[in-house]
């Protein structure tokens, strides 16, 4: 069958960088979707965009879709057609509803007997057809997290749509969509280029593109972007500061980028360097550049959306905008520092942290009322001090002008106020710090004090949440709650912090007055998919985390020593054999009606010793008493990869129980037993590990 290239681009006004690509995204997976569900598969995909434009190719679409036979089901034979095989009014129906005769119906025998069947075939439409409805529908399922409607027929969309090229086998595919006709011409870029090309392909779109100064792909963007910077940087005496996420940004804001140098004054450098650097990043897009010395040099990257500036008029603009932005900072700098950090706490009662939790005031005091019982229990009461003088000032710099201009730096310009007063690294650094873990892939706290301070912020946000009903769920986090969840477990485990979960989250419940009764409980169910998450992004097996959380997770550190240890000696022999055997423990015990919950502690059915009567089973009762006292020893120290060694020991003994021994004896005594021996088994090992739930290949 005859196939073509599909070309799609779709031009707008400029869409926010960090929105653009996943719009392409989506665009490319919505409508490969539909020409799959159409009988319509695509080829090769070539997806680009810019600022302006999102542009599809797709390879080897064929001309008409591939036909269809269906058969369709009508009413049982003996209904359609009554004792001497006269048609009845069901069968007539059946065949006047699918417009055929009744000598085209046929009788299909299934597993309820014989019934009337149509067998039709449906040909295939024209992919050109299809694609009238398809690319439309396609561009109006892009999500976007805010819209609004820019044409007549109130079609939504980020921005007003400008241009739309579609193109089937070089011929327009013809729609109307936001009031703009589709048609085979683009727009090159706004100043550089002409506002109307005509184009025959995806590969003439992008030479004709590029010969009006748009570079349709992202990749060579950020080639040019990021050789642009490396020789500005060098030419500057330097080395670039490297930004991936600020990178990322420049590619999706320019179609014709290059790079220009700037400078600003030397004085400047008097201000704390993350002021400089947050200055020109978040409000200028600029790159920084370093010396040998990791120190910041008086110059600046812009990446800018033309090929050039031969008169250095965009230099001197971006110089001019920053020697404004740098005076203001440092203007804010000496402003603030005439009042002391610690003294604006206070203020902080006319700043709104939530409308039922209160204001930042509010939860700086519940995080105070936190911060002992936190130390204590992670055995660090000595620091208390130092972390009560963090927690009284650490939100304040939330009513200094720095932060009211350059709101990215609220935390770190606290803890460089705090470093000018002179206070100790371990209360200035705790304040700078408070925001960390900003991701799962970014660095927690580099200090203890830092560490548990915003162990207790976080915290206070989390339970505050699920006390007022402000919970997570499908795409909805208005307060960041997940985030702030991964952010407590990365703190824990980066600094091994062994706390428990369920003590922190009643300490925290209890600054609030009034808590729902579940809300304990929905937390823990919450920390748990957090830590399910958390160790799948790590790399660990499924098996491993479910066996490790059906164990216990009140300690996250134990559980990842715990998660560790099981990773490492799945595979052995003699484990895989007890894990298997251990799936029938848990059947017997379930059949029973003994549960094999870690958490119901020690206590069970005593084994009586007088009552195994067979060999197999006082061998398996005289090993699980050999290696208990030593399981307990090497869980107490954490040495869990012994203590799993330990358990392993045991598969021969059990392996010869299982197939000498019958478990549900005719003797009731005899029979429980046996299940006491097991149960006793069952709850030593799910200490560590519900191994059942380990995958076991065949043949392992």
């Amino acid at each position: 069958m005859e196939k073509s290239e599909l070309v799609v681009e779709l031009g707008m006004e400029e869409i926010p960088a960090s929105m653009i690509a996943d719009a392409a995204e989506q665009l490319a997976d919505h409508l490969v979707g539909a020409l799959r569900e159409h009988r319509l598969p695509a080829g090769k995909r070539t997806l680009w965009h810019t600022p302006r434009r999102i542009i599809l190719g797709l390879e080897h679409i064929p001309a008409r879709q591939s036909d269809l036979e269906e058969t369709i089901m009508g009413p049982p034979r003996r209904v359609a057609y009554d004792a001497a095989g006269h048609p009845t009014r069901a069968a007539v129906a059946f065949a006047e509803k699918n417009g055929v005769s009744l000598a085209r119906i046929g009788v299909a025998e299934t597993p309820k007997g014989e019934y009337l069947s149509l067998v039709r075939r449906l040909r295939g439409e024209p992919a050109a057809r299809i694609l009238e409805r398809l690319i439309p529908e396609a561009i109006g399922a892009i999500q976007f997290p805010k819209t609004m409607h820019w044409s007549p027929d109130h079609f939504r969309f980020a921005r007003p749509v400008r241009w739309i090229v579609a193109l089937y086998g070089g011929r327009v595919v013809r729609f109307r969509l936001a009031d703009v006709a589709s048609s085979r011409y683009t727009s090159g870029h706004r100043f550089l280029g002409r506002s109307r090309i005509a184009v025959h392909s995806l590969e003439s779109l992008k030479e004709a593109l590029e010969r009006n100064a748009v570079l349709a792909d992202p990749a060579e963007r950020r080639a040019r972007i990021e050789a642009g910077l490396a020789g500005c940087a060098a030419g500057a005496g330097g080395r670039l500061l490297e930004d991936p996420a600020l990178l990322e940004t420049v590619v999706n804001l320019n179609e014709a980028p290059s790079v220009v140098r700037g400078n600003f004054e030397e004085r400047f450098l008097s201000l704390p360097q993350e002021i400089l650097i947050t200055v020109m990043r978040e409000h200028q897009k600029y790159f920084s550049v370093l010396d040998g010395e990791g120190r910041l040099l008086p110059c600046f990257l812009a990446v800018v959306n033309l090929f050039s500036d031969p008169g250095g008029a965009i230099q001197a603009g971006h110089e001019r905008v920053l020697r404004a932005r740098l005076a203001d900072a440092a203007f804010f700098w000496e402003t603030d520092r005439r009042q002391a950090l610690a003294d604006r706490a206070p203020a902080l009662r006319n700043v709104l942290f939530q409308e039922r939790l209160g204001s930042y005031d509010e939860k700086s005091r519940r995080v105070l009322g936190l911060l002992p019982r936190l130390a204590e229990a992670l055995g660090r009461a000595e620091w208390l001090a130092d972390l009560e003088t963090a927690a009284r000032m650490y939100k304040c710099d939330l009513v200094t002008e720095m932060v009211k201009e350059f709101t990215d730096l609220q935390g770190v310009v606290g803890g460089l106020y705090a470093r000018a007063e002179g206070y100790p690294e371990t209360v200035w650094r705790a304040v700078y710090e408070q925001y960390y873990p900003k991701s799962t892939a970014s660095p927690s706290p580099s200090t203890g004090h830092g560490a548990i301070l915003a162990l207790a912020d976080r915290l206070d946000t989390v339970t505050g949440c699920f006390a007022i009903g402000l919970i997570p769920s499908g795409s909805g986090d208005p307060f960041a709650v997940r985030r702030q969840g991964n952010g407590i477990l990365k703190i824990i485990f980066d600094h091994r912090l062994s706390l428990s979960l369920g003590r922190a989250v009643e300490w925290s419940l209890a600054a609030h007055a009034e808590v729902p009764a579940d809300t304990a409980a929905e937390l823990a169910r919450f920390f748990e998919g957090r830590l399910r998450f958390l160790f799948e992004e790590m790399g660990f097996a499924y098996d491993c985390v479910h066996a490790v959380l059906a164990a216990g997770f009140d300690d996250p550190l134990d559980a990842l020593d715990r998660l560790r240890a099981l990773e490492e000696i799945r595979q052995e022999p003699d484990f895989l054999s007890l894990a298997s055997n251990f799936k029938r423990v848990v059947n017997i015990l379930a059949k029973a009606g003994e549960g094999t919950d870690p958490s119901a502690g020690p206590a069970g059915p005593e084994v009586e010793e007088s009552l195994l009567t067979e060999a197999a089973e006082r061998a398996l009762y005289r090993s699980f008493l050999g290696i208990r006292p030593e399981v307990d020893a090497a869980r107490r120290r954490h040495d869990y990869v012994h203590t799993l060694r330990l358990m392993a020991s045991m598969r021969g003994a059990v392996d010869t129980f299982f197939n000498d021994v019958m478990v549900m004896a005719e003797d009731p005594a005899t029979r429980r037993n046996r299940i006491a021996l097991l149960s006793s088994i069952s709850r030593l090992f799910n200490s560590v590990a519900d191994i059942s739930r380990i995958v076991v290949e065949k043949g392992a």
